[in-house]
This record gives structure tokens, C-alpha cells and sequence, in this order.
């Protein structure tokens, strides 16, 4: 995610390229909920049976509410037995309560096992379902939730704002369970404070006929219910979430990269705006699979929302902030349009924990950025440089600090986004004096092929590095990771 402390911070750092759009936009703009996708691919990967998420959601846009039924099916990976499963209810941070007219609320009515009621608890931000035999390695466990949520009226990636729905982190969602044990951090409000693993869904999602709707996944199916309402559904493939953005008020404009579907869903009034983003997404969807590896999904879609803080990435779906889609913000709208983009790799396909490890996805997506302007749009780092320049006024003015270490351990959010972003770019900068071009690249390629679908550390990118280039680079990683001193 692109974000700041406040929009006149984002503002302040983000990057001032002046960019030509010559570029033919070869695009649409299609009525209702636009075309329907094929089935999507459901890799295989060895060792892995993912969750399967079944959600039946109906939205009542005037009250912020919806209806949910979720039936998820979750197998244990592990080598050892499970007692219980934990659920993640992040609408229910305070964050979404706060000096708001309509708080967010995710409230859970009752669980099942099977066809059996479970014993459940919630608390705050996490679901505890306790399992009445430990579930043994390789065993399935089927579960139902029924839950209702209260979408808040709030300027964030969950929320509705400027006439738009944005439903980011909005249902129960898996807890991770690996080598450390249960995964159960709160919702901290600096960062992206999100762990999960990949999964398949199918979303069946109720509304009424004036609204349109951009989701990650594929769209099935449309089907018209009693009265002025209709049911769109979405199958997805392998993806660490599923996120919409809804409004009455959204047109769209498609074009294809290669054989993807990119999408660009705006407030009609917004229509120049909408035409940017999409000739960005697709320059960045077919210069990053060129480089880093195929992007393994067919449709993609970048939506503007009432999200304040620049943008937020999600698996086939990114959220970009409306207010940057004036031509005042040209220049600051593509910038995040192609991070967010990037992030479809970095933390989208190759997955990290973003609460402990959050240079690992954020200061790949911002030096891909910087890759993308250089290669594509001729701009060289100096030239695009917006969060490398916090950095260096940020260790002008604090000395500099670590960049690996949890979200909740930074001093600041402007610590967190000049060390996470800025250092951690950096870092691959620097990378390329060590190693040379040719083979920083084939390290990215390398770890991208290799955990695709899979959760990553700092440790396994690091033994990739290594591999590739044919060095100890433990010296420089731990200059760059662990050091808070002058390099």
C-alpha cells in the first residue's frame, strides 16, 4: 500500500514525474456489470491445500449493512494437530469506530461444524472456534458463519466515502498457523497489519440494480432476484483475500494486456482520470509479467475509492484514491496506480508476513515502481524518486533506523514509511552495485517462480540472493536490514 500520515504528507513525498500519455488506450465503456470470465485456474502446489471460502453476502447500501453466511472449508497443513481455528474480524478495530458517524462493526451470529453448532468466541478483533477432537494433520474441518457487518462511514480501504463502498479485510478471514504457531496480531492502524494465505473463493453478492461492482476474481454470473435487485458472482483463483469497491455512480473502461482483462472502474465524472489509471495498469501488468514472471490471473481491475491514503493493493483489485484522479494529481495518480500494481507480485502472487516482515513486499512494489518509470516511461530513480527522498530527509533528521522490525515497533508512521519504502527500495539499488543488473533480476525472477502461491521470509529471499548470484551477501543484507547506521 502507498499511504502516508495524512494526504498532505502523501502529497508532500509523492513523486512529481511529468509523464506523457500518448499511449492508445484500447478500451470500452461497456454498460451493467460487464462481461463474464471464464472459470478461473486453481494451481496445484505441492504440500498445499488451500481454504476454500464460500460467502453469500446481500447489501443494504442505505444502512452500510450486510448479510453474511461464510462456509469455509480448511485443511491442516501442518505436522501437528489443531484444537481450535482462529479467525481474523478486523472491521471490529477501533480505527473504524472512531469520530465516525456510523462505526464498523463485524458481528458473528453463530458457527457450525458441519451440521453441528460449535463452541465459538469473539473478542475484539479475533474468532476462536474450538474443535471438539484436534484436527490431525492432512483432515479437513467444514465450518459455516453467519455474521452481519456494518460498513463504517470512514475514508479508508473499509468504508464508504465520496458515494463509494469500499470493502477491504470485511469478512471473518483464517488466521495463519505456521512453524511460530497461531498468527493473531490486532489491527494496527500504521502499515498494511495483514498475514493470510492463499485460497479459493466463490462470492455470491446480492444489491441493488443502480449499483456496479469491481471485485477480485472472476465475474460468473449475473442474475436478476425479485424487485429492482440482482446477484453477481465471482470464482477466484488462488488469492490471499477478496476485496470490492461498490457505487451507484461507477462507469468502467477495459482493455486487455495480453490475454488479461484490465479494468478501471470511476465516478463518471472522473472519466480522464479512469482513462489514466487503466494505460497505467496495463503498461505496468505487461512490463512486470516481462520481467518478473507471468501474472497468473485473468482479469484486473483498479478502482477509485473514497480511500485517503493513496492506495491499497488486493489480490486482482487495487483501490486508488479518488482525489488524486484530477489532472491537478496526474502524475501522483499513475505512481500509485503502478505500485499498487506491483504488489499483484509482491505480496499478491508471493506472499510475506506484513506485520512482521513489511520491507519485503513494500520495498519490492516501490523499486518495481521505480523499475517501471525507468524502463518504460524513461525516467530514471532520481527522476521518480518520491519515498527514497523521505528517506534520505528522514535520516537527515533521525539517523536513520532498521527496517526489519514489526509495524507496531516503529517510533512513527513517518519512521515506518521512509524506512519501509525508502530503505527497503534502496536496498535493491544497492543490490545492483553488489550483484550487477542482470543478476538482480534473475534473483527476482528466481524468488518469484519459486514461492509462488506460498509464504515468503526475509530469511528465503536472502538464500535466493545468495544462490543466484553465487555469494555470501549475509554482510550486505544485514548493512541494509538490521543496521541503523550510516551507509
Amino acid at each position: 500500500m502507498v499511504r502516508g500520515e495524512r494526504r498532505r504528507l502523501f502529497i508532500a513525498v509523492a513523486v512529481l514525474v511529468l509523464l506523457g500519455l500518448g499511449l492508445a488506450i484500447r478500451c470500452e465503456a461497456p454498460s451493467g456489470a460487464g462481461g463474464l470470465l471464464p472459470p478461473p485456474a486453481a494451481p496445484q502446489v505441492a504440500g498445499l491445500v488451500p481454504a476454500v471460502y464460500d460467502l453469500d453476502v446481500s447489501l443494504d447500501p442505505a444502512s452500510g449493512t450486510l448479510r453474511g453466511e461464510s462456509r469455509v472449508e480448511y485443511t491442516n497443513n501442518e505436522e501437528v494437530p489443531l484444537g481450535e481455528l482462529y479467525f481474523h474480524l478486523y472491521p471490529n478495530a477501533a480505527a473504524f469506530a472512531r469520530d465516525v458517524a456510523r462505526p464498523g462493526r463485524l458481528t458473528v451470529h453463530g458457527v457450525r461444524l458441519g451440521e453441528h453448532p460449535a463452541r465459538w468466541e469473539a473478542r475484539a478483533t479475533q474468532l476462536k472456534v474450538a474443535l471438539p477432537q484436534p484436527l490431525a494433520p492432512g483432515e479437513k474441518a467444514e465450518l459455516t458463519l453467519t455474521w452481519e457487518l456494518t460498513v463504517p462511514a470512514y475514508p479508508g480501504r473499509l468504508g464508504e466515502n465520496d458515494g463509494i463502498i469500499s470493502l477491504g479485510n470485511w469478512y471473518p478471514i483464517l488466521a495463519v498457523y505456521d512453524a511460530a504457531g497461531w498468527h493473531l496480531d490486532p489491527y494496527y492502524e500504521r502499515g498494511d497489519p495483514f498475514y493470510s494465505e492463499v485460497a479459493r473463493y466463490k462470492v455470491r453478492l446480492a444489491l441493488p440494480d443502480a449499483y456496479q461492482a469491481a471485485a477480485t476474481g472472476n465475474l460468473r454470473a449475473v442474475r436478476n432476484l425479485p424487485g429492482p435487485t440482482k446477484e453477481l458472482t465471482w470464482e477466484s483463483g488462488l488469492v490471499r483475500d477478496f476485496a470490492l469497491a461498490i457505487s451507484s455512480d461507477y462507469q468502467a473502461l477495459r482493455t486487455r494486456a495480453g490475454e488479461v482483462l484490465v479494468q478501471s472502474y470511476f465516478p463518471k465524472e472522473e472519466r480522464d482520470g479512469g482513462r489514466r489509471v487503466l494505460a497505467a495498469g496495463r503498461d505496468a501488468l505487461e512490463f512486470f509479467s516481462c520481467i518478473f514472471g507471468s501474472y497468473p490471473y485473468d482479469q484486473f481491475t483498479l478502482a477509485a475509492t473514497g480511500f485517503y491514503q493513496g492506495g491499497m493493493e488486493y489480490p486482482n483489485i487495487v483501490f486508488l484514491a479518488r482525489q488524486f484522479y484530477g489532472p491537478a494529481d496526474a502524475d501522483v495518480l499513475e505512481y500509485v496506480a503502478v505500485h499498487e500494481t506491483a504488489h499483484q507480485w509482491w505480496y499478491g502472487v508471493v506472499g510475506n508476513n506484513q506485520v512482521e516482515e513489511a520491507w519485503l513486499d513494500e520495498g519490492l512494489a516501490e523499486f518495481s515502481t521505480l523499475l517501471f518509470f525507468e524502463k518504460v516511461r524513461g525516467r530514471t530513480a532520481a527522476g521518480t524518486q518520491s519515498l527514497l527522498s523521505l528517506y534520505a530527509a528522514y535520516r537527515q533528521a533521525e539517523g536513520d533506523g532498521v527496517v526489519l522490525q514489526r509495524l507496531d515497533a516503529f517510533p512513527s508512521d513517518l519512521a515506518y514509511n521512509a524506512l519501509v519504502y525508502g530503505k527497503g527500495c534502496l536496498l535493491f539499488i544497492k543490490l545492483r552495485e553488489e550483484v550487477g543488473e542482470e543478476t538482480r533480476l534473475k534473483i527476482m525472477r528466481t524468488y518469484y517462480q519459486r514461492f509462488a502461491y506460498r509464504t515468503a521470509t526475509s530469511r528465503d529471499f536472502i538464500r535466493v540472493a545468495e544462490e543466484v548470484s553465487g555469494r555470501d551477501l549475509s554482510a550486505f543484507f544485514h548493512r541494509w536490514l538490521e543496521s541503523a547506521g550510516e551507509k
